[in-house]
């Protein structure tokens, strides 16, 4: 079986990779599915994440929430993690290079979309190492879910410091119906 660093970097080259044309139909078909989901739908304060190119846009959710308070999240030292309210006027750069709320006021969501790079079956994922997300969902309670491409579900073993999301919202090849 092959190394969590082996795995990021493959399907790192694989979203690199990806026709924009296939990765803007998955992205439009994932986002229905999500915001139709039952669980969108009852959530008042969600939790997103900016995305970097590589990433699913969410920007039509960040547009299209307005019945919904959108936060999303500010790194803080010794790598833990807080969500803020995403306010487009007032983000700042991250020594990450994403955009994160100037905001340290915390505001506990009941839904987060959680980032990452490979999931498995169980919705166990690997992100992009740092791990922000499995320290703040050890004592998180809301509902949490991701959105990701047909080719980034694979099969590993989660290791004991892993949280597992509870929904995944999977892309589907254009040839499966």
């Amino acid at each position: 079986m092959e190394s969590k660093a082996e795995n990021r970097k493959k399907i790192l080259q694989m979203l690199k990779n990806f026709s924009d044309y296939e990765k803007r139909r998955q992205n439009k078909d994932v986002l229905k599915q999500l915001t139709a989901s039952s669980k969108w739908k009852s959530a008042k304060k969600i939790a997103l994440y900016m995305s970097m190119p590589i990433e699913f846009n969410l920007t039509e959710l960040f547009d299209q929430s307005d019945d919904k308070e959108i936060l999303i999240p500010k790194c803080l030292p010794e790598r833990q993690m807080i969500f803020a309210k995403y306010d487009k006027e007032n983000l700042v750069r991250s020594k990450f290079g994403l955009l994160e709320p100037k905001s340290e006021i915390a505001v506990e969501p009941d839904f987060i979309l959680v980032p990452g790079l490979i999931w498995n079956d169980e919705g166990y994922r690997i992100g992009f190492g740092g791990g922000y997300y499995d320290r703040y969902l050890a004592n998180f309670e809301g509902t949490t879910a991701s959105v990701l491409y047909d080719f980034q579900k694979m099969e590993f073993e989660a290791e004991s410091h892993d949280i597992a999301v509870q929904e995944l919202f999977i892309g589907r090849k254009n040839n499966e119906f």
